[in-house]
């Protein structure tokens, strides 16, 4: 007989499939039934398309099937995804890729979602940026994004300008989305423990960005935060081939102080900013 997660422990149910936490994948499974409830219904609230990332052993999986009307779960481990299809596959709202994140086809997945999903999951670490990116390109496609991710990155992502932790991920995916940290995570809700403490981030997609205005301005941003501890001045001229007078001019119709440093321009000078710099390759 099955044994279903929403009756079990999530971490009775792994050892049920004989599935233990593979470290180079950087596996922690999700084993707090309360949270994952919680988490569910975080995403939820947004819509009741969902594309899970990273879906494990459904611990998140099992509770946003019981409201949504369509759950699209992407997961790399095979038997992972053995419990996965034998768990849920009866269910006419869930349906599983079995695929990598890395090279995950963001368009087919979003349209399996359908009806303008919100993308959820416990997010691995080296893979959180590459996901985050991924959500930007498409913000047109969602309703936004709920995810759990180490502190350290929610801490960035909502870094306010001049702090340490300000960057590129505070500065772009601030500026495409509204993002709050809505959860604080202890390490005691995973098998097995991570070594740091997690929190959930909410990204809601703001709508006065054109395509190509933000490939501009994500080029830009990457491009000079490379060396965050430079003037612009100094980046201006090395990257756009400006003379010092072309500098100050262009910096003032920003309204951006070219003797700051990156991570002392708020987002909307960015965005000024890349508005006016040259055409140029910066990658």
């Amino acid at each position: 007989m099955v044994l279903s997660a929403s009756h079990s422990s999530q971490q009775a149910l792994l050892r049920q499939y004989g599935i233990r936490p593979v470290k180079r994948r950087g596996q922690n499974f999700l084993v707090d039934t309360n949270l994952a409830r919680a988490l569910a219904a975080d995403s939820l609230v947004l819509g009741d398309h969902i594309l899970e990332l990273g879906a494990g052993g459904g611990a998140l999986t099992v509770h946003l099937l019981e409201s949504a009307r369509r759950v699209v779960c992407v997961e790399v481990d095979r038997n992972l995804c053995a419990l996965l299809s034998r768990e849920y596959g009866t269910r006419e709202n869930f349906q599983l890729i079995e695929g990598d994140l890395a090279k995950l086809d963001w368009a087919a997945a979003l349209a399996a979602a359908g009806g303008r999903p919100v993308i959820s999951g416990n997010l691995p670490y080296v893979l959180t940026s590459k996901v985050l990116f991924a959500l930007a390109d498409h913000r047109r496609q969602c309703r936004g994004g709920v995810f759990m991710v180490q502190k350290e990155v929610a801490e960035r992502l909502c870094a306010a300008c001049g702090s340490r932790s300000y960057g590129i991920l505070a500065v772009v995916l601030g500026s495409l989305f509204e993002i709050q940290t809505i959860r604080q995570v202890p390490r005691s809700v995973f098998w097995p423990r991570p070594e740091v403490e997690s929190a959930v981030v909410r990204l809601l997609p703001r709508d006065s960005w054109e395509d190509s205005e933000y490939r501009r301005f994500s080029s830009v941003v990457k491009a000079l935060f490379q060396q965050r501890r430079k003037k612009l001045r100094t980046q201006l001229r090395h990257h756009f081939a400006l003379s010092p007078a072309d500098v100050d001019a262009l910096c003032a119709q920003a309204g951006v102080d070219p003797e700051r440093r990156p991570e002392q321009v708020e987002p909307a000078g960015w965005r000024r900013l890349a508005a006016l710099l040259p055409a140029k390759d910066v990658s």
